[in-house]
């Protein structure tokens, strides 16, 4: 990508995007904030602050960089990988407390 691509696709200014976006504007609201959310699940944007990864989704949604398909993809695999961290850490807990109770049948 050029420098002035690049530059031109920093400088869109969202406001007017989306005020002349035409009847899908309010679905790619939606997608833009679910593309959020895998952002800030992804290491480059993991200590970004909120507004700015919200920005980069919006612009990512509004240029078409990213699909509908490609968003919920992306969404559905971090979903599998926060719940498979959540059973992960209920398995933990229930061997810390085995491990509690067999230290107090031990004494």
């Amino acid at each position: 990508m050029t420098k002035a691509a690049k530059e031109k696709e920093e400088n869109i200014n969202l406001d007017n995007v989306i005020a002349d976006y035409g009847p899908s504007k309010y679905n790619d609201v939606v997608l833009a904030m679910l593309w959020a959310t895998h952002l800030k699940f992804t290491e480059e944007y993991r200590l970004k602050p909120v507004a700015e990864i919200i920005d980069v989704a919006l612009k990512d949604v509004v240029s078409k960089k990213v699909t509908e398909e490609e968003i919920k993809e992306a969404v559905g695999k971090d979903n599998q990988i926060k719940m498979e961290r959540i059973s992960e850490k209920k398995d933990a807990r229930k061997d810390k407390l085995k491990k509690k109770e067999k230290t107090k049948d031990e004494k």
